[in-house]
């Protein structure tokens, strides 16, 4: 069987002496898309950020490829992921396109190279050419979260974490690049964490859906699967966008 892409074995995590993560085993084979969810304060953000060393695990382990993440460095390791945040976090001095190519840089992308990623991911999170000298202050909220999405992936990484990275998008954007990122994860075989509070996001877009419960998995499987879960939490999680379906479906009868 082949190693999965990423592994969490016995992964636990504690703040303040509380535990946050409760000895998570979870597997995620190469080129799978998982969405991540579950209540605020499941530990969705905090299982992500064990897979590129952002956080360490109080016991347990977290392997790459079979690989502990934790033996080698964590700026190398990082330069293999790519990483998107709800906050972004892009640097305010440099101009877009710079903040795209910062880990091309790092790795030695040949300039010519960069140039062209920039322009076709711009193309791919639906900005204008134009916005490649723009500076992060310039951008709605909106638009710094699509560059902070087309920079996670200007180093071609063979993992993309993104922590809700479709949250500050108005719906139509938020479908269009959704829709994209499920295009993209086709074509290049890439593996896709994902955590989301919207669980739409997660039914229609991901494989396989993990639902995490105050630091344990609730549930874990296909969509369809997930909305025939008897567990609480999972059930509600279900139940808003399912009521909402229904009222729509309600208006257009």
């Amino acid at each position: 069987m082949a190693v999965p892409r990423l592994e969490f074995v016995g992964a636990s995590v504690r703040r303040s002496g509380a535990l946050v993560l409760d000895g998570i085993d979870l597997a995620i084979p190469a080129g799978a898309f998982v969405a991540l969810t579950g209540a605020s304060g499941a530990g969705k953000t905090t299982l992500l950020r064990l897979a590129n060393r952002l956080l360490a695990v109080d016991a347990g382990r977290v392997l790459i490829d079979g690989q502990d993440v934790a033996a080698g460095d964590a700026a190398t390791l990082r330069r293999g992921i790519g990483y998107a945040i709800q906050g972004v976090g892009l640097f305010p001095h440099w101009t877009i396109a710079d903040n795209i190519a910062a880990v091309p840089r790092l790795i030695g992308t040949d300039a010519a190279e960069i140039a062209a990623r920039v322009r076709r991911l711009l193309d791919l999170v639906e900005l204008p050419q134009d916005f490649a000298g723009r500076y992060p202050r310039q951008l709605s909220g909106g638009q710094a979260s699509r560059v902070g999405l087309a920079r996670a992936l200007a180093a071609a990484p063979r993992l993309l974490l993104l922590d809700e990275p479709f949250g500050a998008l108005d719906p139509e954007t938020r479908a269009s690049l959704a829709d994209k990122l499920v295009e993209l994860h086709r074509a290049e075989d890439l593996t896709i964490v994902m955590v989301t509070h919207d669980l739409a996001d997660a039914l229609t877009r991901a494989e396989r859906i993990i639902v995490l419960d105050a630091g344990r998995i609730a549930a874990d499987g296909t969509p369809a699967e997930l909305v025939r879960s008897a567990h609480p939490a999972v059930q509600a999680l279900v139940a808003s966008p399912v009521d909402q379906a229904r009222r729509i479906a309600a208006l257009l009868e």
